[in-house]
């Protein structure tokens, strides 16, 4: 089934448009064996969910947009293919001269 407006995401310099949960179960086969983490098996378990009737397709797309975004491969919608930059992890430590709660 088809999900409306694509979500576009670009791996090796190469953008895709994946529309449906098919489409981002088989991008996600292709995705670096390296770089498979939590984030990625969340999205590939709610595609094959999807898939299996388990749970709804844009709910499955959303967290596939969710792991596009985390892996800094989703693509903006305006103008040119443009890549989203990664976003920083900041750190959970207090700033300095606060103190941590007990």
């Amino acid at each position: 089934m088809k999900t409306g407006v694509p979500l576009k995401v670009s791996m090796d310099g190469h953008v895709e448009e994946i529309d449906s949960v098919s489409d981002a179960a088989d991008f996600l086969q292709r995705w670096p064996i390296e770089r498979r983490g939590h984030v990625y098996r969340s999205a590939l378990n709610a595609c094959s969910a999807a898939i299996a009737a388990q749970i709804s397709e844009s709910d499955a797309i959303k967290v596939f947009t969710g792991f596009a975004r985390v892996t800094g491969i989703l693509v903006a919608d305006s103008g040119p293919a443009m890549r989203l930059e990664a976003r920083t992890v900041q750190s959970r430590m207090p700033k300095q001269g606060r103190q941590m709660p007990k």
